[in-house]
Parts: C-alpha cells; sequence; structure tokens
C-alpha cells in the first residue's frame, strides 16, 4: 500500500508542496511535526492555514491540548490509523513533517510496548513535577540510570510508565525488534540551499509576527502550562517569551527567534544528511 512521506527543515516549502501533490494524486495530508500536533501555537509553529486546510483534507493537526504530551509511539499509532482510513477512501496518504523521530518510528515499525492505562500515565505525570523524579525511576527501573539525563522529564516519565504498566524495562522493549508496517513507502526529502533557507526563515518569522504569534505565546503564557509541555519548547516561545515578561526588548527577541530557528534547521538538515540515501533528495532554492 502507497505511502508518500515528505520531509525537509522548517521553512523548506514542505506545506506547499504538499497541497500540490495531493491534488495531482488525489491525496491527503497526515502531520508529521512534533509541535504542529498543539492547539495553541498555530501560527508561530507554521500550521497550514485554514484556507490551506478546506481545499485539501489534514489529519493530526492541533489535537492535543497544553497538558498533553505526545511521544513517537503515540504518534504512530495515531498516523496507522489515519492512513488506514485515507487508503480505505482510496486517497493516497501524504505524511508531511520535519520530526525525524516520528519518521523513523513510522518507517522502522511499530513498538510492541503495549498501550499504557490512563491511570498510570496521570500518576507518572504527576510524579515528574517532583524534584527526586529520577531517582524514583532509577529505583523503580535502575537500567535507566546513566542512559536518561535528570532533566529528560518526558523520557523519564515514559521509561517510569511503561516500567509500571508492563513490568519490564523500556530498554528491553526498545531492544525487541520492530513490528513492520505493510506499506510501500515513498520517500521525499527537500534539501534547501542553505543562504536561500535563512532568507525565507527570517521573512516568515516576521510575518508571524505579523500575523499574531507574540499573541499566541501571550495567551499560552496566561495558562497553567505544566513545565515539562512539549509545547513550550515550540521554536521561538522562549524569545517571545522573555520580550513579554520586558527581559528583551522586541528587536532582540525577534532576532534571537530567528537564530533559534535557523538551529533547529541546521539540526534538521543534519539528521537527513544521515538518513539521505534511503530518501530522494529534492534540491531546492534558488
Amino acid at each position: 500500500m502507497r505511502v508518500i512521506i515528505l520531509t525537509g527543515p522548517t521553512a523548506s516549502g514542505k506545506t506547499a508542496l504538499a497541497l500540490q501533490m495531493a491534488e495531482t494524486l488525489k491525496g491527503e495530508i497526515i502531520n508529521a511535526d512534533s509541535m504542529q500536533i498543539y492547539q495553541h501555537l498555530p501560527i508561530l509553529t507554521a500550521c497550514p492555514s485554514l484556507a490551506e486546510k478546506a481545499t485539501i483534507p489534514h489529519h493530526l493537526y492541533q489535537v492535543l491540548g497544553d497538558q498533553e504530551i505526545s511521544s513517537a509511539g503515540w504518534w504512530v499509532s495515531q498516523a496507522v490509523q489515519q492512513i488506514e482510513a485515507v487508503q480505505a477512501r482510496q486517497h493516497v496518504p501524504i505524511i508531511v513533517g520535519g520530526t525525524g523521530m516520528y519518521l523513523k518510528s513510522l518507517i522502522d515499525g511499530l513498538s510492541a510496548i503495549p498501550m499504557i492505562p490512563s491511570e498510570i500515565r496521570q500518576k507518572a505525570r504527576q510524579l515528574a513535577q517532583q524534584p527526586d523524579f529520577y531517582n524514583q525511576v532509577v529505583s523503580l527501573d535502575p537500567k535507566i540510570d546513566g542512559r536518561l539525563k535528570e532533566n529528560d522529564l518526558q523520557r523519564l516519565t515514559r521509561a517510569y510508565e511503561v516500567k509500571m504498566a508492563t513490568g519490564r524495562s523500556i530498554i528491553d522493549w526498545q531492544a525487541d525488534k520492530p513490528q513492520p508496517l505493510p506499506y510501500q513507502f515513498e520517500k521525499i526529502a527537500l534539501m534547501p540551499d542553505k543562504d536561500w533557507l535563512h532568507d525565507r526563515i527570517n521573512r516568515r518569522f516576521e510575518l508571524m509576527i505579523e500575523q499574531g504569534a507574540m499573541e499566541e505565546v501571550n495567551d499560552l503564557m496566561q495558562r497553567d502550562i505544566r513545565p515539562d509541555s512539549p509545547i513550550l519548547r515550540a521554536v521561538g516561545v522562549k524569545e517571545l517569551s522573555a520580550y513579554l515578561r520586558k527581559e528583551l526588548i522586541l528587536a532582540q527577541a525577534i532576532e534571537r527567534a530567528k537564530i533559534a530557528t535557523r538551529q533547529y534547521a541546521k539540526r534538521q538538515m543534519t539528521w537527513l544528511r544521515g538518513h539521505a540515501k534511503d530518501y530522494e533528495v529534492r534540491h531546492v532554492g534558488p
């Protein structure tokens, strides 16, 4: 069964190309961006616009609240459901996004880790707020000791809940061979010219500010956000929050956010180069 994967660094033109492909191939678009999953920052995370969503069906955009935490395993399970539904409509699933871990997990196959009961997941989230959480996780699962950083609350929480739910270390689960999915993946990677990409990133961030990104971050700051919420790691949140707290002037906040976005794109490019042999590489730029 045919599944198209379209990836590339932020601001490389994935959204526009995905729309063209969907129109040509009778496709539907499935999100593979770990920040566009969340509801509260559609402008800052460059979610497809309402007009774009109106022309082509889009799935897994803005589906989680700020109190929820996604994972590669959760995303794969959701993506598989959407792929099956799209194919049942005799349309082509087009996976679009730049989160390499999501894409790798989908391509390599599903983990055998069972679903975690909601009560265990909630307990793990509560314990993660305690200052000795790392020691609690290591006490429950000694194999974690030295493998995860003490401030990596998301992975520590996952390790805790997996051990609690299954009685088995997440280290052992991850060592098991993944179960391959029955899809024929057509993988496309956009590789942009560096200067061209940096110019697009800079201009896009200025447009985001004009469109209301600052207001999005301000609204987010008014909410009771848990400190380990992934949405707080969205590129630009840290810098714009600093401006709103009067720690930076606006020009400084915007410049630092642009730099952070370029650094993020660089990390994405590094990942893509490491996997380029598995993709049809399309160079984009001037």
